[in-house]
């Protein structure tokens, strides 16, 4: 039998049990132009938008394929998957265009051309002066979009920690030499 004529459920079990390539790239292949339609139509993103979701989507799917137990449709899990990564891009919105408008703003007419290109550093660089509990908690709320209870249940520590720590990331940045 050819992975071309096997079912869905056959090519799930395939990947699930020998984590083959082409058993994976086959069955998501059947359901690529699904997905691909239906995130473009719910999200009325951009094309690069629609593929990184898809993309994403697959990355889940196959990472966590082997805890899908057959007891619904492959199908249903995929959308599922792609929903909440539908979900997740909305709610993020562009980080690093909030980020600098943010944090990095400036008076234009106060800075030069090129303190102003430095004033615009990566933002990564300056996340990477947190501790990682002030990273995590700063970017669940500002690139995530999580509450501070959300945060708090997310990471399993109390809501006081929460608004201490993004205290903290924000005082960090605001201080930042930039």
């Amino acid at each position: 039998m050819s992975l071309k004529q096997a079912s869905v459920e056959q090519l799930v079990a395939i990947v699930q049990v020998s984590a083959d390539t082409a058993a994976f790239n086959e069955l998501f292949g059947r359901f690529d132009s699904k997905l691909r339609a239906f995130l473009a139509f719910k999200s009325a993103g951009q094309r690069q938008d629609v593929d990184d979701m898809v993309q994403e989507t697959y990355v889940k799917a196959f990472l966590n394929i082997r805890q899908f137990q057959q007891q619904s449709q492959f199908a249903t899990r995929l959308l599922r998957i792609a929903i909440n990564e539908m979900l997740q891009a909305k709610r993020s919105g562009n980080f690093f265009a909030r980020f600098k408008e943010r944090w990095l703003a400036t008076e234009p007419d106060s800075l030069s051309h090129r303190d102003n290109t430095a004033a615009h550093i990566d933002a990564e660089s300056l996340i990477a002066q947190l501790s990682t509990i002030q990273q995590q908690v700063f970017v669940y709320t500002e690139f995530y979009g999580y509450s501070q209870s959300e945060i708090a249940d997310k990471l399993q520590i109390p809501l006081g920690s929460v608004k201490t720590y993004m205290m903290q990331a924000r005082n960090m940045l605001n201080r930042s030499d930039i």
